[in-house]
Order: structure tokens, then sequence, then C-alpha cells
């Protein structure tokens, strides 16, 4: 495996990137965002660099981004007004990102027909949303690939088989709805609540989304909105494929000794390797 830490040369700013490269590439690229809120985390955390490493181990040739981060809790007197990061700068940084791996396939030696982005939990909504951005144009991925994701601001009540797994379970790390509303909001900025329907894929026209594979957690609040954002997808005669991780709860591909999270990205590549055929 080959692993190079890059800069993009084209947009302004420059966004970090890492390429994560097989010693046999198969064909296939993804583009991948970790999670974290859009506040925490960076590419050498697990869900960035234990995963890519992960894949490229099965034939994926991948390139993780380094986005710029909203402020976190703590971070709001040196990160507020007009010069905070806000949506949709992270979500630019991953569309720069997607422009250099399309105009970079021969130099990391991968199909430019197989190209795909994914992510994690909030990873998958600049994911989403980022394939939203390039719908019926020349510069939409081949499928999207994505774990517990966020898909809609608000936090979605649970169906029965849901609260189900959910009862019993320690509630220290479940995803509260005041905790994800926050989130949200805290993506878009207070003075940007407007565009919090734009900030998210869920509720919105999906004619013409990719090929989409979504892995939830068992015992996450936020798989509601995986499941939902599946029906939408159906709804719209997009092509998905929907299931959960048995016994994980949210943030497993952060863990990689975590039996789930192996058997995500084994789900992750056979997925991708028999889409671009």
């Amino acid at each position: 495996m080959r692993i190079e830490d890059l800069t993009t040369t084209s947009g302004e700013p420059p966004v970090p990137i890492r390429t994560y490269r097989p010693d046999r590439p198969v064909g296939p690229a993804l583009l991948w965002m970790h999670g974290g809120a859009f506040a925490y985390g960076s590419i050498n955390m697990p869900e960035g660099d234990a995963v890519c490493r992960a894949l490229a181990e099965r034939g994926i040739t991948c390139v993780s981004v380094e986005y710029r981060l909203v402020p976190g809790k703590g971070r709001f007197k040196e990160q507020r007004g007009a010069t905070a990061v806000r949506y949709p700068l992270p979500l630019d940084d991953c569309a720069n990102a997607w422009s250099w791996l399309r105009a970079n396939t021969e130099r990391i030696g991968v199909r430019p027909d197989a190209l795909y982005v994914g992510g994690a939990s909030a990873g998958s909504t600049l994911a989403a949303t980022l394939a939203l951005r390039f719908v019926n144009s020349p510069e939409v991925p081949r499928g999207v690939v994505m774990a517990y994701p966020s898909m809609h601001a608000d936090l979605l009540p649970p169906g029965p088989e849901l609260k189900y797994a959910l009862r019993g379970f320690r509630r220290f790390g479940v995803i509260t709805r005041r905790r994800h509303v926050w989130c949200s909001a805290n993506y878009v900025g207070k003075r940007n609540l407007h565009r919090l329907t734009e900030a998210f894929p869920g509720g919105r026209d999906l004619t013409g989304f990719p090929d989409t594979l979504i892995v939830n957690s068992e015992r996450d609040t936020l798989r509601a909105s995986g499941e939902a954002f599946a029906r939408e997808l159906e709804a719209h005669q997009a092509t998905v494929h929907v299931e959960f991780e048995a016994g994980t709860d949210h943030g497993h591909l952060n863990e990689p000794d975590n039996p789930g999270f192996a058997r995500t990205l084994d789900t992750f590549a056979d997925w991708m390797l028999s889409v671009r055929k």
C-alpha cells in the first residue's frame, strides 16, 4: 500500500488530502469524508485513516479529505463572526477534492468511470450533498457509500424495530434530538438557519441520485434518518441498498477492533466492486 499526503492544486483554498493506493489497484476509487458533527475529527482518526487503510487492503483506492471544521463547543470565542467556517465551506472543500480526484485518475491508477464518494455520520452528509451538487452533470459520482448517515437536520423519530433495538441500551453516547439539532444549526450558523434545507440531503428532490449503499448502526438513533433517506431515494426511482450492522452503535467505524468495522468495510468494498461492472 502506498500512502501519500498531498494538497489539491485547483480551487481556493487548497485542501489537504491523503491518498491510499493498493499494491494491486482493482480500479475503483473512493473520495472519503470522516465524521465528527462537522466540528471535530480529522483524516488521522480511525474513521478516516483506519477506514481508508482497510479499504485499500481490499483493492479500493481512497482519497481522504481534511475539510475545514466548523466551531465546536468551547471554540466559539476564537471562531465566531464573519471569519468562522460554516456551510458550505466544508462542502466546498470536498468538491475541490472531488475535482482533484477526477483530474488525477491516471496518476493514481484508477478508472475514471468508477469514482465513488462516501463518508460516515457527518461525512455522509457531505458525501450525499456533494453527489446532489453534481446530479445530472458529467461530474456525478458512480455511487455513494454511507455509514450511519445523518441525512436530515432534525432527528427523526425511531420506528418500532429501532425502538426495540434501543430498549435497555445505555443512554451514554446515544445521540439525542437536542444534541443533533444543535449540531445541525451549528453547521450552518445562527445567521444562516434558512439554509438548513440545502445543507442536508433529506427531504429534497433526489431525481438522478447515484446508486447508493447505506450501512446503519443497529443501536443508533440516526438509523431512522438513514432508513428514511433510503425510502426517499426509492420514491425518486434511485437504486439503493440499506442495512444495519448488527450489535453496533453510532460510530462503529471509529473502532477498528469492533467486529462490525471489518464487516461494514467488506460490504462497502464488495458493493463498489460489483456496481462498477
